[in-house]
């Protein structure tokens, strides 16, 4: 971690809070949050984290926020005021437990936060916890008093009508809210969200009781704390989640056309269910070091043994942390978009499910493809022509990367009428009537569940985006089909899907990349071969992309270049996208511009809502980050796995080497290591990778390589590209000199 003691820019707060929360200096900044929490359980249950580290400990309940009050000077310090500088980032390991780290005069604070499931006598409870860490760093005797305050603006806030201190914690609603496992030296509420003020006069109100009809209550628990010069000294804390309360699933308006909204309240009287509430004993009870050591055990076996290491830890990084975003995105089966924001697009949702494909999640990922098949037609109100090729076109890679016979057989009657949907709607004149929740179509539906689909319909009207899809999700089915030995389905949706391709070549091959086609011709439905031919000579000179606008689309763009063998579209998109401020500690894009609101209007927050709404982190947005970076390390191309052809030229003789360990592909999880020798290098592969045409280690031309594999020699291509045979497991390299 950067010195918090070296002087740099402070970050801005953002300005559009609503004007009836006010400009206090210790209201939460709005800007960038991180959903924790356990993947695939109801978003109610999920925390909210801002960047300054405070936190809402599930949906709509109220902020918990750590102050320092320093008694010499008689000031209050928070992360969230704009002089005080503040750094956030993410477990060891990119594990999905954020801190944040501000500077108090000289006392360095360090917040961190974990989610964990514990079982109560009561049943299992969602538990947060929390440390703060203060360290002295000054040369002389710090005297200081922290708080942790709890207020109804937060992260993702809500009413706190009644609250009530205890010596070592605050209940609100009756209910464990903040609940301190050292002994505070003082406790005190309010009825009107004033803590702060309090806190900037160093003292807590004398009520240990409040209520508030408005939901205005707030209160704090306050430590006195002395440390001498290089002390330290942990606080710990922890919040069940909802005590007491409902935990409730989105209910999407299904009317609203753009982004539906969630008309599920906050602890809704009659649906959801209800948390229990475990008890202030019990929450005493807990340690907090065990606590995040679970929620550390957790995400490491999440996340299982993929990874990789390179000269720069944050490609690593990116894919581990963005791999459990997508996770707790996941929401009762549902893949949706954002935690909160969104419910499930098929357009961002298959991506998603190909980022867990590729980091081993099959079981999430098998989950969104049956949600996909359950509800063909997801997102907007109405059908959109990207949807049906799209989940034949992720079952097909979830095959590719599974080879699960059962799986197969469950789902391909399913496949079977996707594919004669997109027969349907594509050779047979309109209108074309589907359903949003089942696989009929045409005259097999009532009047009532009759939607029609448009030809093109894809964020507003884009053919060269649906009608790519079209035959990359019939040859994905033709390949189910061959798989499963229905050789005569196989042939059908063959030439179907290359009939629609003459097609598309005739409508849109003057210009392969105009519109929506830079997103999709070669990545992700490998129309053309990536060698050569029209889609190769289109997007071979596509190079490095600047983070703009819709984040996804400049990551797609450089994708379609990646494939087509421009390494600058690789790294140099990822390196400039890893150096947004939103890459930063947490890998979380937002979407780049005004996102479905969702249920955020729901919350007391300061967070954007309304029409100027923000999904963070929005799941195209960092898929196509994850999916783009993977690839620059190795892509399947056909019967081949490409190696190393999006990292930066300087890496292939960088002390540091590279290791890629068990990541999934077509033919197998590979590992291999890359170790520079002093006139070259050694590459070894495992025999765990099997790709029956054999590997291509992409070099730059530069490095004039001499190689053998297995002590056979092998000539490099003009290009640079090195054709190993199957079976390789080692690879000499001997350098010449640069020309």
């Amino acid at each position: 971690m950067r010195d918090l003691l070296q002087t740099y820019p402070a970050q801005p707060s953002r300005a559009t809070a609503s004007a009836s929360l006010g400009s206090s200096p210790l209201n939460a900044n709005g800007e960038r949050h991180l959903p924790i929490g356990i993947p695939n359980t109801v978003d109610a249950l999920k925390t909210f984290v801002e960047a300054e580290g405070c936190f809402s400990p599930g949906f709509g309940t109220y902020g918990v926020y750590f102050w320092v009050f320093d008694h010499e000077t008689r000031r209050l310090t928070a992360p969230t005021m704009d002089d005080v500088p503040c750094e956030h980032g993410l477990g060891e390991g990119a594990l999905l437990i954020p801190w944040s780290a501000w500077l108090a005069g000289d006392i360095l604070v360090r917040t961190e936060v974990c989610q964990t499931i514990e079982l109560s006598p009561a049943g299992p409870v969602h538990v947060v916890s929390a440390r703060v860490r203060l360290a002295c760093k000054g040369s002389s005797e710090e005297r200081v008093s922290l708080y942790a305050a709890l207020r109804p603006l937060g992260p993702a806030g809500g009413d706190v009508r009644h609250l009530a201190a205890e010596p070592d914690a605050l209940l609100a609603e009756g209910h464990p809210a903040l609940v301190a496992l050292e002994m505070p030296d003082a406790a005190g509420v309010c009825p009107t969200d004033t803590i702060g003020e309090h806190a900037f006069a160093g003292t807590l109100p004398s009520a240990q009781g409040a209520e508030s009809a408005a939901g205005d209550c707030s209160g704090a628990l306050r430590f006195d704390i002395t440390l001498r010069p290089g002390e330290i000294r942990v606080l710990r804390f922890v919040c069940p989640v909802l005590p007491g309360r409902r935990a409730a699933g989105h209910r999407w308006d299904g009317t609203s056309e753009w982004a539906q909204y969630d008309l599920t309240p906050p602890d809704p009287p009659d649906e959801g269910v209800l948390q229990p509430d475990p008890g202030l004993a019990w929450c005493r009870s807990l340690e907090a070091d065990a606590l995040f050591a679970r929620a550390e055990g957790y995400w490491q076996e999440f996340l299982g043994p993929a990874g990789v290491t390179v000269p720069d830890p944050r490609w690593g990084e990116c894919l581990r942390a963005i791999t459990a975003h997508v996770a707790l995105a996941m929401n009762e089966g549902a893949p949706d978009v954002a935690v909160v924001n969104y419910n499930v697009f098929n357009r961002d949702g298959v991506y998603t499910a190909n980022i867990l494909q590729k980091a081993g999640r099959f079981d999430l990922a098998a989950a969104a493809i049956d949600y996909f098949l359950a509800h063909p037609f997801n997102g907007r109100a109405f059908p959109e022509a990207d949807n049906p090729g799209q989940i034949l076109w992720i079952a097909g890679e979830h095959w590719r990367f599974t080879r699960d016979p059962r799986w197969l057989e469950r789902i391909y009657p399913s496949v079977r009428r996707l594919a004669a949907l997109i027969r349907y709607y594509r050779t047979t004149p309109g209108p074309h009537w589907v359903s949003l929740t089942s696989l009929d179509f045409g005259d097999a539906l009532s009047e009532a569940e009759r939607r029609e689909l448009l030809p093109g319909r894809c964020d507003g009207t884009h053919p060269e985006y649906t009608e790519a899809f079209d035959v990359a999700g019939l040859r994905a089915a033709a390949d189910l089909a061959r798989a499963l030995g229905a050789e005569e389905d196989a042939v059908e949706w063959q030439a179907l899907a290359e009939s629609l391709l003459d097609a598309y070549g005739r409508r849109f091959g003057n210009d392969l990349a105009e519109g929506y086609g830079s997103y999709c011709v070669l990545w992700p439905c490998r129309l053309y071969p990536l060698d050569r031919g029209a889609g190769h000579e289109r997007f071979r000179g596509v190079g490095a992309q600047e983070p703009a606008g819709w984040r996804y689309f400049p990551l797609a763009t450089a994708h379609q270049g990646l494939l087509a063998g421009n390494r600058a579209a690789g790294h140099e998109t990822v390196q400039r996208h890893l150096a947004h401020p939103q890459m930063r500690g947490w890998y979380a894009f937002d979407e780049g511009g005004p996102s479905g609101v969702g249920g955020w209007n729901h919350a007391r927050t300061t967070w954007p809502r309304g029409e100027e709404s923000v999904a963070m982190p929005h799941g195209w947005a960092i898929a196509e980050m994850y999916l783009l970076l993977r690839d620059c390390l190795l892509f399947e191309d056909g019967g081949r796995l490409v190696l190393l052809s999006g990292i930066p030229p300087e890496w292939f003789t960088h002390p540091e080497g590279i290791a890629v360990r068990h990541l999934p592909t077509h033919f197998g999880a590979c590992s291999l290591e890359y170790r520079p020798t002093p006139d070259g290098a050694v590459l070894t592969l495992s025999r765990d990778a099997a790709p029956p045409d054999g590997f291509v280690l992409r070099l730059p031309p530069d490095l004039m390589a001499t190689v053998t594999a297995d002590d056979a020699p092998v000539a490099p291509q003009p290009g640079g590209d090195v054709l190993l045979p199957p079976g390789t497991c080692r690879v000499k390299l001997r350098f010449g000199e640069p020309q």
